[in-house]
């Protein structure tokens, strides 16, 4: 249900401290956890002969189709970067201020997304198409924008072989999900099939990931998700709390 006021302001300070102070350890995690250019281009020549065998590696044909237009050049390079961080900040806010029940169940999700992320990165390096050379790739998001790797540009926060799994495209499908659980209603739906569909072309047009790292991250996500909603069936989590209250104040007098 959508709340009716929003959130106190001292626990939504809380919130965000915790959440930011989360997410510093996961990029400085990430940007240490491994740094084997030869284990992760090796990887990657096998996810590739995987999906010749599956008759899906389009990502060389897909990319240069996009490179002869400069517009879908950019277009793609804007979903990729301010379709992920500034997006997640906008909706987990959004959550957090106005749904806080979906907020801590996405905010669970993530987390759990994050943790399972960073053990496939440490077991298994992958180096980006945008590395692989002699193939063909373009790195666009080098080549013809500057925004992001001005954001991007500390190395104690910066893996580049963290491909698989795609959480650019897992995310998206996250915040997706947390906006049609606020609202649940056919715009919500529209929002989460454009976002979600759109970060997974930018993910192959700006040679950032694979078709299977995107499926890996969806996959990842879903776990995380799924983690989300255990936890949250079996925690009397606040809002279940003050529900539980009610209920025995109102209808068992006496009880605790």
């Amino acid at each position: 249900m959508t709340r009716a006021v929003p959130l106190a302001p001292r626990r939504a300070l809380r919130e965000v401290g915790l959440v930011a102070g989360g997410l510093l350890i996961y990029f400085l995690i990430r940007g240490n956890v491994v740094d084997r250019a030869t284990v992760a281009a090796r990887n990657a020549l096998d996810l590739i002969r995987l999906e010749q065998s599956l008759g899906i590696f389009w990502e060389p044909a897909m990319q240069r189709w996009v490179l002869e237009s400069s517009f879908q050049v950019r277009l793609w390079n804007w979903v990729y970067f301010w379709l992920h961080a500034p997006t997640i900040v906008l909706v987990g806010l959004w959550l957090l201020l106005w749904h806080e029940r979906q907020y801590v169940l996405m905010r669970n999700a993530f987390l759990a997304s994050a943790v399972l992320g960073l053990l496939c990165y440490s077991l298994y390096p992958v180096a980006p198409p945008r590395l692989m050379e002699g193939l063909g790739f373009v790195d666009t998001m080098r080549e013809y924008s500057t925004v992001s790797y001005q954001a991007e540009s500390l190395r104690p926060f910066v893996n580049p072989y963290a491909a698989l799994p795609s959480l650019h495209f897992g995310w998206a499908f996250l915040c997706a999900v947390g906006i049609w659980l606020a609202r649940r209603d056919s715009w919500s739906v529209l929002v989460g099939i454009l976002l979600t569909a759109s970060m997974g072309i930018a993910i192959i047009f700006t040679a950032n990931h694979y078709i299977v790292d995107g499926v890996a991250g969806w996959i990842v996500c879903t776990t995380g998700l799924g983690g989300a909603l255990w936890w949250d069936r079996g925690r009397p989590l606040p809002w279940r709390r003050a529900a539980l209250r009610h209920h025995h104040g109102a209808g068992a007098p006496g009880t605790i």
